[in-house]
């Protein structure tokens, strides 16, 4: 017989020890046992046959059993289980933390963006409002502040043309439009000549060519009939109506430039007019409209007329002469309706500010109206070509003032044989074109 300890691979964890007078009880809890053995009074057993252990007994004088319950140990501990629960806890924490922090990048790269727009978007409206500011206070140094009780000179000082009708430098051959430069250069639009000369302060002898003078033709070097002519500041550049022609072209505004480049084409153009924001405006005398064009649109928007030849205030019949103010108001010289209208931005219908009372040559009355200026005070000046005078318009007034010319049509320094365009200098002298004498007129403000 062998003893208990030899055989059995037990680990005894607990004994509970409680003793009496006649009888004894251990308790022994077992982590392995490969078969079921029995003890009985100090002698052990083997069944081979039986493999699940279900008990232990041993007998002590018949009084006693000690009954030994085998069970098997778990595969995973608590403190293994805790751990694996915590590290779940702390991937779960890590997956939730990468997802709000993903969620939080996202976001604030979607608000920086949205920032940076917002920036980009205020920078080009601080640009905006800088141009506009820069382009009206360039418009008020050249656009003149004359005082309502203003006065002129009756007498004209020639400062081009006057030697006769002809084609030579110091001659003009029915002018139409003309500017004047910063530097008080003279820039004429001559008709017949189908040229644009210019001819500079204090020489009042000869004219250069600018553009054209290449004889009537339509090629690129060549103009028909042009009939006004302004400047480009940002580009030099001199915007041309080439009315024969049927276009609108650009040169570069120097001595020596050898063609022009068409801008618009298919248009009966007359007059032309840039705003602040270099918007061309065109008008059309055969489509009784006027039309604003973006430079390198040749589509452009209507802003005057567009309804057919008329008397209505949303209509025009012959719309020569055109002047844009710096809030984007078109005053146009309606010369078959005997008046000049203005159409605000936007409108669809004309506010009647000069003429409009039938032909003749009261106060209240225009004939044929052509070049147009408007000052800072939006005073309106106008050619009335047919009554040989140049008139003077207060907003709002009902008959106009005569300032220069209203003589008869003659040769005479005080007089004019048909007006045509018109200017002021940025200090209010007035330079008038004398289509039928072949010369500019400039009269002096008092």
């Amino acid at each position: 017989m062998q003893s208990l300890a030899e055989i059995m691979p037990i680990t005894i964890k607990q004994i509970f020890d409680d003793q009496d007078d006649d009888k004894y009880k251990y308790g022994v809890q077992c982590s392995f046992l490969p078969e079921k053995i029995i003890y009985e009074n100090d002698t052990v057993m083997n069944d081979s046959n039986d493999k699940s252990i279900d008990a232990i007994t041993t007998t002590t004088d018949n009084k006693t059993a000690l009954h030994l319950q085998s069970k098997w140990k778990p595969v995973f501990s608590v403190t293994l289980i805790i751990w694996i629960c915590l590290f779940v806890f702390f991937v779960i924490l890590i997956i939730i933390f990468g997802a709000v922090s993903g969620i939080y990048l996202h976001r604030t790269l979607q608000n920086n963006s949205q920032l940076q727009e917002n920036i980009l978007a205020e920078k080009e409206k601080s640009n905006e409002t800088i141009q506009r500011l820069a382009n009206e206070l360039k418009y008020m140094q050249n656009i003149p502040k004359i005082a309502f009780d203003a006065q002129w000179s009756p007498s004209g000082e020639t400062v081009a043309g006057g030697n006769g009708i002809g084609s030579a430098t110091n001659q003009l051959q029915y002018p139409w439009g003309l500017l004047v430069d910063d530097d008080q250069s003279i820039i004429i639009a001559d008709f017949r000549n189908h040229r644009i000369v210019q001819w500079k302060k204090g020489n009042t002898t000869n004219g250069q060519i600018v553009a054209g003078g290449k004889g009537e033709g339509n090629e690129l070097n060549q103009l028909n009939g042009p009939t006004d002519v302004l400047i480009d500041k940002e580009t030099d550049g001199l915007i041309i109506c080439d009315r024969n022609n049927q276009r609108v072209v650009r040169w570069l505004h120097r001595i020596g430039t050898t063609q022009g480049k068409v801008l618009i084409d298919n248009i009966m153009c007359n007059g032309l007019a840039m705003d602040d924001l270099r918007y061309l405006y065109v008008s059309d005398i055969e489509k009784h409209e006027v039309r604003r064009y973006q430079l390198g649109d040749r589509n452009g928007t209507l802003v005057a007329g567009g309804n057919g030849q008329g008397a209505d205030l949303n209509q025009l019949n012959r719309p020569y002469y055109i002047f844009v103010d710096r809030q984007q108001n078109v005053y146009v010289s309606d010369n078959n309706n005997d008046r000049v209208v203005k159409w605000a931005k936007g409108a669809k219908d004309g506010i009647l500010v000069a003429g409009g009372q039938g032909q003749g040559s009261a106060l209240t009355q225009l004939l044929h109206p052509l070049g147009l200026f408007v000052d800072t005070l939006d005073t309106l000046y106008v050619a009335d070509q047919c009554n040989h005078r140049v008139m003077r318009w207060p907003q709002g007034a009902k008959q106009g003032i005569v300032i220069v010319g209203g003589n008869g049509s003659g040769a005479r320094e005080d007089q004019f044989h048909y007006p045509y365009g018109l200017f002021l200098d940025r200090n209010g002298n007035l330079y008038v074109v004398d289509q039928w004498n072949h010369r500019v007129q400039r009269f002096s403000i008092i």
